[in-house]
């Protein structure tokens, strides 16, 4: 076998008591979601990713002649899903597009059927494909390490010295090392070329991959403009204005558990180990956001649940950060009471 062949070798590594610790870490966000709806007089929202810029419909196109390793699920035959977007900035509390945070994607593709894994939603014709950008994840090297994270940021003048106590000093300075250089650095001028991943992998058939979304070739850059609150939102709306967008979805394929680990989210699959297979690409057609008939849509999107679990088997979440997101996702959702899956595009 070729040294950077796809592998279907991988396995997940399951704790004892994972979902009793599961479970516990839900309660934990599921007051920190009723603080912060007190703390700022508002409904309880969501856990992360609150601040919405936008959600629109658009179309997922699986291109064809996909290696045959890539040909499963939604990736099996060439096709065109219509779908629903979401734009969002990923702290818990809405913040100036100028502060220094994680930024997300959630598409959410209809007309996918099978057997889909959460308990009573089975028959929901749905599958979710999340990613962020500079995330914490992405530092941390499992589920536990970033719920030490969350609760050492409760305070950020502290965060330092209560990460060091939980994860000890070489782990906390690592990550707030990353942290550093990917998000408090980081300088995002639009919504459209940052660069998406979904930081934990998910199946693909029998492999294992991860995925990322990035601004197709022939996007062009931003054009400087005045950082206010809102600048991500108003930079969207003037490129859907001006015509349509297109994002690629790519995906790395699973390798070995030195080079691609299934556990350890803070070990990034490099393209020179596992190379980046376009398989798709997110078409967002030109449109106005500032229309009634889009500000009601965009509403109807904020309402809906979006989840990795949303997902039929052969797109199954894996790893400690996805099964633990399984538990976390369902109670947030249902503290805030999302909307049902859909079965058509909102209209």
């Amino acid at each position: 076998m070729p040294q950077n062949c796809p592998s279907s070798n991988w396995q997940e590594v399951v704790e004892n008591g994972e979902q009793e610790l599961f479970e516990g870490f839900a309660r934990e966000f599921e007051v920190r979601q009723q603080k912060n709806a007190l703390n700022t007089g508002c409904p309880v929202r969501r856990g992360f990713h609150t601040k919405l810029h936008t959600g629109v419909v658009a179309e997922f196109h699986v291109l064809p002649n996909l290696p045959k390793e890539a040909r499963f699920g939604v990736f099996s035959e060439s096709q065109i899903f219509p779908a629903i977007v979401r734009f969002s900035n990923g702290e818990p509390i809405p913040h100036k597009d100028t502060y220094p945070e994680p930024r997300g994607i959630a598409i959410k593709l209809l007309g996918v059927h099978g057997r889909k894994l959460l308990q009573g939603q089975e028959d929901a014709v749905t599958q979710d494909f999340l990613a962020t950008s500079h995330s914490v994840t992405s530092t941390v090297r499992n589920i536990r390490q970033f719920m030490a994270f969350i609760r050492a940021a409760d305070n950020r003048v502290k965060l330092p010295f209560a990460l060091a106590r939980e994860i000890g000093l070489a782990e906390s300075m690592r990550i707030l090392t990353a942290l550093v250089k990917t998000v408090l650095f980081s300088k995002v001028h639009s919504m459209v070329t940052e660069q998406y991943s979904s930081t934990a992998p998910i199946k693909l058939g029998p492999f294992a991959i991860k995925f990322t979304i990035q601004p197709s070739e022939g996007t062009k850059p931003t054009e400087s403009r005045f950082l206010a609150s809102n600048f991500l939102r108003d930079e969207l709306a003037d490129r859907l204005r001006n015509g349509d967008v297109k994002l690629d979805f790519l995906v790395q394929f699973f390798i070995d558990e030195s080079r691609t680990p299934i556990e350890d989210t803070s070990v990034a699959w490099k393209p020179e180990h596992s190379s980046f297979v376009k398989v798709a690409h997110v078409l967002i057609p030109q449109c106005d956001l500032d229309t009634p008939e889009s500000l009601t849509l965009s509403e109807t999107v904020d309402k809906l649940s979006f989840s990795p679990w949303h997902s039929i088997e052969e797109h199954r979440p894996l790893g400690n950060v996805m099964r633990a997101r399984k538990i976390v996702y369902l109670a947030s959702s249902a503290l805030r009471g999302h909307s049902p899956e859909p079965t058509d595009l909102p209209r």
